[in-house]
């Protein structure tokens, strides 16, 4: 019952601000205590939001789980981790989010979708009080609340706090950036999934760890299923391959070489639909299903042909193979390699940005270019690039983790043609019952279905249901159209 006695101690009074109603009920089992789903405490200036419903959570506490370095790269928003940010945003309705971001040569868990950053300024009082009273709650009591929604460390305001280490307390942090703007949270792969008892009401009692890397040096496999046994430590080198890794985000030439090959539009833009198709490669192909153009994929991908054998043999010095790239930094010289070439994909469909995405805007722009810019900012649309405008800009490139220039440029269209479009990228594939893997997923998201990559009954009937209030056949197969129903559907 030390447990309870802990929940019961801060909710009344450990945190030195009012908290929401915490009610226990008299009739709990003897291994729960009911209370109120978070929210967490609001600080005294703000308004205080109603109550959440009554909530059991057991008296047991979640493993204590170690660090669990981000090593795939698989930049798709977890479950566990939406959650949570729902839940801040719906408590203290202030602050915008962001979780996944495309991967490079560091380490960080927005690579693979669990790491949020929740924008509160340190310089507003009323966002510097919900930030503290936040991140205290979480950590309070060696972190209690921290590990019931599975989160492993917590960056804010110049300082860091770790769940795998609460004797270190609220150490400074000296990182390049020191996170006056935003909280950050990392959370372990059981929060990740949501599978901590704040989500299921019962305390994990293993610690689930995440992918493991099959070539040293090179990304882990996408994340299936969860995972108890250490990874192994004597990795065998990966195959060899002329060419660099690349990750979804990236753009280069040699990147249009795989898109041929895997039979999807060779634009050189490493975008969803590549990401799609390159996954199903790799599961056919028996290869590490990274979702990467890594060593062992382009090995086999796009075999470098032996050299020509002539008679009489001659004496040839060997050519160096360059050593497999430790990080997914590409190279601008194109390896003399001819794949097979298939017919490539239906080029993807247009949005209202698409015609702007050549177009750079400044401070002192104006024109149509401009409205579609602040009417995607929410800024008024008076066609006049002013102080307004950039300042709106800017806000949303940081949110983007992108350079707050104010600069409207080519990056700045396809984030926002991502965020207001984000099943674009697949309108060139059509899926139906039996299709699998990341399209589906991002489908099913957008349906408010379970997300478990199977298009099975449960989907189909959705798309039916979407496809009959747009007035088409309802088939259950998702192409062309029906695409942009549910992409309607999304933004209404």
């Amino acid at each position: 019952m030390a447990v309870r006695a802990r929940l019961v101690t801060l909710s009344g009074a450990a945190l030195a601000v009012p908290l929401m109603a915490i009610g226990l009920a008299s009739t709990a089992r003897a291994d729960t205590t009911p209370v109120a789903p978070v929210p967490p405490p609001t600080p005294a200036k703000l308004p205080v939001v109603p109550a959440a419903p009554t909530k059991v959570l057991p008296v047991a506490l979640d493993m204590r789980t170690p660090y669990e370095p981000q090593l795939s790269c698989d930049p798709h928003d977890k479950p566990g981790v939406s959650a949570f940010a729902a839940l801040m945003k719906a408590n203290y309705k202030t602050g915008t989010t962001g979780i996944s971001r495309n991967c490079d040569a560091t380490v960080s868990e927005h690579y693979d979708g669990r790491a949020l950053d929740w924008m509160l300024s340190a310089k507003d009082p009323q966002q510097k009080a919900v930030a503290d009273s936040v991140v205290a709650w979480l950590s309070a009591d060696n972190g209690v609340m921290a590990r019931r929604f599975g989160i492993s460390y917590i960056i804010w305001n110049t300082k860091m706090w770790r769940e795998y280490a609460p004797e270190r307390g609220w150490a400074a942090y000296t990182g390049s950036v020191p996170h006056t703007d935003h909280i950050h949270f990392s959370f372990s792969w059981d929060g990740a999934m949501a599978r901590t008892s704040w989500w299921t009401g019962k305390a994990t009692t293993s610690v689930d760890l995440g992918p493991c890397r099959v070539y040293a040096g090179q990304y882990a496999p996408l994340y299936t299923l969860a995972r108890t046994a250490a990874c192994p430590t004597n990795l065998p080198v990966a195959p060899v391959s002329p060419y660099p890794v690349y990750v979804l985000g990236q753009r280069n030439a040699q990147i249009a070489v795989a898109q041929k090959v895997l039979g999807v539009t060779a634009d050189g833009q490493f975008g969803p639909v590549t990401f799609a198709a390159l996954v199903a490669w790799q599961t056919s192909a028996r290869v590490p299903i990274t979702g990467v153009l890594d060593k062992s994929t382009w090995a086999k991908l796009v075999p470098t042909p032996p050299p020509p054998v002539t008679t009489p043999p001659v004496t040839r010095t060997p050519a160096l193979t360059p050593a497999p790239a430790p990080a997914p930094r590409p190279s601008s010289a194109l390896a003399p390699i001819r794949p097979v070439v298939k017919t490539p994909a239906a080029p993807v469909a247009s949005t209202r940005y698409t015609a702007y995405k050549n177009v750079v805007l400044r401070q002192g722009s104006a024109g149509s270019a401009v409205v579609a810019l602040q009417r995607a900012l929410k800024v008024t649309p008076d066609g006049d690039f002013g102080p307004r405008t950039r300042s709106a800009l800017v806000t949303f490139q940081r949110l983007q983790h992108i350079s707050p220039n104010g600069v409207a440029d080519r990056l700045v269209w396809d984030r926002l043609e991502q965020r207001d479009y984000p099943l674009v990228g697949y309108r060139g594939l059509t899926l139906k019952q039996g299709s699998r893997g990341v399209a589906v997923v991002a489908l099913q998201r957008a349906l408010r279905v379970a997300p478990d990559g199977v298009f099975g009954r449960g989907t189909q009937a959705a798309v039916m249901a979407v496809q009959s209030r747009a007035k088409l056949a309802p088939t259950g197969v998702v192409s062309g159209v029906t695409w942009d129903a549910i992409e309607s559907q999304i933004r209404r």
